[in-house]
Parts: C-alpha cells; structure tokens; sequence
C-alpha cells in the first residue's frame, strides 16, 4: 500500500512538473537590471538616462522606470527631464506580452510584444492605445539588447496618415 502511495505522490509530482507553465517573462531576463547611459533624438537634443527593470510579485511582473534630462536647446534653453514608469506583465487570456507606460507628461500608453516581429535579442512592443496623445496617432517602443551588458532602446512615433519614424534613441550599459 506504501508503494502505492509513493508511485502515485511520484507521479503526481513528475506530471505537475511536465505540465506546469513556464513563465513568458522569463524571455526579459537580459534587461533587468540598472542602465545608464545616453539617448539622441527627441527634437536634436542629448540627454542622460538612466533605466531600471525589476522583477516584481514573484515574477510576474516587471517593473519598468526611466528618467531622462535632456540638455538645453536653442528650443529649450532651461532642458527639460522625462521621467516614465511602467509594468510588463503577461495577459494569459490573449497569450501577449503586455507593457503599460505611464509618463509625466501626461501619457498613458499600452503596448503589446509584437511576437511576429520580436526576437531574442529584439523585443518589439507596439501601441494598442494611447491616451491624451495625438487621435489615430501611435508607437512602438523596441528593445535591442546588444550585449549582456548593453541595450539599445528606440521609440518610434506614428501621426495620423503618417509612416512611423524614430523619435529618439538610447544607448545604456548595465550597471
């Protein structure tokens, strides 16, 4: 009878192993860390940014949180400083890759990892919606990891009846 037991608490076991889910976030381990570095674009202008990804609840959950100031213009001559922050998350139902971003001027935008598009060593998220932007408008926010210790992140903006082009660009080392 104790044979029997152990064989089926085995077997239990060992299937509960064969069938449990991996964890879809795990593809983001490359970039969680503290970045630093510098971005261009954004209206001609450089800045220093500095981006933080870190797992959150267990692993469901990423955390995202980018600052950037931006050295003064001839547009801007007092600079100007971006600060986002924002959760990548997986929506089981849809079987997606979601990244809400919140940022202090006032946008919310949400994304979904364009699987189609994305590799290993490029994560594509692309806009679902974006509120208190320009109506029709959207973005895709990309991931170019190009080492274990350096990324390349490129935002992308789209106008109504407009192709996308790149809006700004940074460049991070992991420290």
């Amino acid at each position: 009878m104790k044979l029997k037991g152990f064989i089926t608490l085995f077997l239990f076991l060992t299937s509960f192993g064969l069938f449990a889910q991996k964890n879809p976030l795990t593809r983001f381990e490359n970039i969680i860390g503290h970045w630093e570095g510098t971005g261009e674009g954004f209206g001609n202008a450089k800045s220093k940014i500095t981006a933080d990804y870190s797992w959150l609840m267990n692993k469901q959950y990423i955390e995202v949180k980018h600052h950037s100031e931006f050295e003064p213009t001839e547009q801007n001559a007092k600079g100007e400083v971006h600060d986002d922050k924002g959760i990548i998350s997986f929506d089981s139902a849809r079987k997606v890759v979601m990244f809400r971003q919140y940022h202090n001027e006032g946008y919310f935008t949400e994304y979904a990892l364009n699987d189609s598009i994305s590799t290993p060593d490029q994560l594509v998220f692309e806009t679902e919606r974006i509120e208190n932007f320009v109506p029709g408008g959207r973005a895709r926010f990309t991931i170019n990891i190009i080492a274990n210790n350096e990324i390349e992140t490129v935002f992308d903006v789209g106008f109504p009846e407009r192709e996308m082009a790149c809006f700004g660009t940074n460049r991070l080392k992991k420290k």
